[in-house]
């Protein structure tokens, strides 16, 4: 609620034609984009592609934090994001979410997970099995930092 609060006073101050958010924060700029069909505003969202680093971390200034040690944890999260892409991809039939997950959980090196899940990248509600559009979505701690990472994995 804070986001869309902020994001529309804005919008309504700047009165934008386009706006951009990073995909790395899937979630706000879905939420972003539903708020901005919702109030009829004449913009268009735009979700700037995540960026990562060589070794297929998440960029983020958060990343900073990390130890070399902890950041080898952290990359079994974009790791695991690619393992279900990959999955889904060899998929020929629609695929269960609850297996899928359990898998990547079992993939992760991280200290403690807050979420993974897989979700309809419009709504993000989430999905029991995937047959077409499909984001993953994984926020974990590794050490004291808290790091969000995310993957289109549609069939």
């Amino acid at each position: 609620q804070g986001v869309t609060t902020v994001v529309a006073k804005l919008f309504g101050i700047v009165q934008p034609d386009i706006a951009v958010f990073g995909e790395k924060d899937f979630q706000q700029l879905a939420v972003i984009r539903r708020m901005v069909k919702d109030l009829s505003m004449p913009i268009e969202i735009i979700g700037g592609p995540l960026v990562r680093d060589d070794d297929g971390l998440a960029l983020s200034s958060r990343n900073r934090y990390l130890t070399p040690e902890q950041r080898k944890k952290a990359l079994s999260i974009s790791k695991t994001l690619q393992m279900l892409a990959s999955t889904v991809q060899k998929a020929t039939e629609p695929l269960a979410v609850s297996t899928l997950c359990k898998q990547a959980a079992e993939m992760l090196d991280v200290d403690e997970l807050d979420y993974l899940e897989i979700v309809d990248p419009s709504t993000l509600e989430p999905l029991k099995s995937i047959s077409g559009p499909a984001r993953a979505l994984i926020a974990a701690w590794v050490g004291s930092t808290r790091l969000i990472d995310n993957k289109d994995v549609s069939l």
